[in-house]
């Protein structure tokens, strides 16, 4: 049998003939826990709707080569994984339901991959569930019973970003922000705690909106040098767009967060270029890295920070299971107590790509680079030659 087996439970139109296909390839029949005593991980994935493309898709495809590469590493221990995969939608209630069909199955862990919404809404679950939870929330998590952990540092990076900002003489710095959602909040505040001065103005939207028209009036009349967008990537795309139609933004300097992705590039094409972003992970244009080279020959396309941030908390998933077979139990508190080591072990060190460490109080702590769009939409590091 296989060291990694992907059961797909994704519940989408059409998807029963889909679902049928993949039961006979895996032999499972019946209950996840017929897997010959594979250690069930569920991946509470974001596989269709708004954050899809930016993050679901991405950091699956990212967790998924972890778990193939480590294959051999596994059989050597003489361990099996089963991920259980639940598509969350992009959605609280779907996401919610996703992990209630895990934790029917007895997962010990639930990996999800962003929004904090949906983690926010999960968490309470699982620390009531005593399941280790791993998710992509950027904001606080609620964790009385520490089964909580986040895999995204915002502070880290997004702080920098005000230091940059006020070390190139910028003064009059403003900030667009999707209000109406927490993760945005978060990272406008952490950006705020890098400049001496703070925002010169701010402009609240929801993420819903894609006309700009006011926003922009009151960031001419404010006379800015620089504006920190915390919103969504296609609402960035086209806020840049909007802001080249109107004029008198050629000299305005524009500034992302670490939620920004290709999609991004998807709305403003070139316009975006020069746009500059933090990033737990950028590509490195090209001189790709041997990551960059296996993901992209596997997926057909360059990864993005979350599918690096998917590698990563792959083969931190691999350490901690093996860890916690080694020591004879293998349950959702067992692997709360090894995560934090298993996030700068040995092995995730060698394998891993980034520097990552999940803390035992469930924060994350990553420095982080600083990015930009290369030609065709790809992330690379600002200042590469991508």
């Amino acid at each position: 049998m296989r060291s990694v087996n992907w059961t797909r439970k994704r519940r989408l139109a059409g998807a029963a003939a889909m679902v049928a296909a993949l039961l006979a390839l895996t032999g499972c029949g019946g209950p996840a826990g017929d897997n010959s005593g594979a250690v069930r991980i569920g991946l509470l994935a974001n596989l269709t709707g708004d954050a899809a493309m930016s993050f679901g898709k991405p950091f699956e495809r990212g967790f998924e080569l972890a778990l193939h590469e480590a294959e051999p590493i596994l059989d050597e221990s003489g361990v099996s994984i089963e991920v259980l995969t639940e598509d969350a939608k992009s959605a609280v209630p779907s996401a919610v339901t996703g992990y209630n069909k895990l934790r029917q199955q007895s997962v010990p862990l639930v990996v999800q991959d962003s929004q904090s919404p949906l983690g926010q809404a999960v968490a309470p679950l699982a620390n009531e569930d005593r399941i280790t939870l791993v998710s992509g929330a950027g904001s606080a998590l609620e964790n009385s019973g520490g089964y909580s952990f986040r895999f995204t540092d915002l502070s880290t990076p997004t702080m920098s970003v005000g230091s940059r900002l006020a070390e190139e003489g910028h003064t009059r710095i403003g900030l667009v922000v999707a209000g109406d959602n927490p993760s945005f909040t978060t990272l406008a505040e952490a950006t705020e705690k890098g400049l001496p001065a703070g925002f010169a103005s701010r402009q609240e939207v929801s993420s819903q909106d894609t006309d700009f028209s006011a926003v922009l009036a009151n960031l001419r009349r404010d006379r800015l040098d620089a504006v920190v967008l915390s919103v969504l990537p296609a609402q960035a795309g086209n806020l840049i767009l909007q802001m080249k139609n109107a004029g008198e933004f050629e000299h305005v300097k524009l500034i992302g967060t670490v939620a920004i992705s290709g999609e991004t590039y998807t709305v403003a094409r070139d316009s975006a270029r020069g746009f500059e972003f933090p990033q737990v992970w950028a590509p490195g244009g090209t001189n790709p890295t041997a990551f960059e080279r296996r993901y992209t020959e596997k997926y057909g396309e360059v990864p993005t920070a979350y599918g690096a941030l998917g590698y990563q908390v792959g083969w931190t998933t691999v350490a901690a299971v093996i860890q916690a077979e080694k020591s004879g139990t293998v349950d959702g508190s067992a692997l709360r107590d090894l995560l934090p080591a298993a996030s700068t072990s040995d092995l995730v060190r060698e394998h891993g790509i980034l520097g990552l460490e999940m803390t035992a109080d469930g924060l994350a702590i990553s420095s982080g680079v600083m990015a930009t769009f290369a030609d065709g939409g790809a992330m690379v590091l600002a200042g590469s030659d991508g």
